[in-house]
């Protein structure tokens, strides 16, 4: 452990993550996201003692530690990018992708929702049905996020 408070702020962040529901699911990435760029940028900073006229077991040493700190960043970078990809799945939906989702999850019947020039509705349907395009698009985004939480939690069982 580099870090151990660090790492124990991440830790719970992730557990959070992990138990937030589909209100708080963005606001907990969000912090999660804060604390490991926090955690990568203390694991740049680390120094490692350099290359000079040391023994053989310091090198020996110093290069297990470089190692280690290197993993520790690409773990990090990698659940950063994951969690960026998760983000960005719940908050960059568009018009089209709303349809799509809609559509997947057949939602009030219906297979058939499109973009509209008035909004988002299902064919057949008339004007009473139609959904604003910003209503469509949240109502995606809180499907996405059921999706997930619903796929999260049959995956820790």
């Amino acid at each position: 452990m580099f870090y151990p408070e660090l790492e124990k702020k991440l830790q719970a962040s992730k557990l959070a993550v992990n138990r937030a529901t589909r209100e708080t699911i963005i606001e907990q990435c969000k912090a999660y996201l804060g604390i490991l760029a926090e955690y990568r940028s203390r694991l740049y900073e680390l120094e490692v003692p350099g290359i000079g006229k040391q023994s053989v077991s310091t090198l020996t040493e110093d290069a297990l530690e470089r190692k280690a700190i290197r993993e520790a960043i690409e773990t990090t970078t990698h659940e950063r990018n994951r969690t960026q990809v998760l983000l960005l799945s719940f908050t960059t939906v568009s018009g089209y992708e709303a349809v799509e989702v809609l559509n997947e999850r057949k939602y009030q019947g219906h297979e058939d929702w499109e973009v509209k020039a008035i909004g988002v509705g299902f064919g057949g349907g008339d004007n009473t049905d139609l959904m604003t395009m910003r209503e469509a698009v949240d109502l995606a985004s809180l499907l996405r996020r059921d999706d997930y939480l619903a796929q999260n939690a049959s995956d820790t069982r």
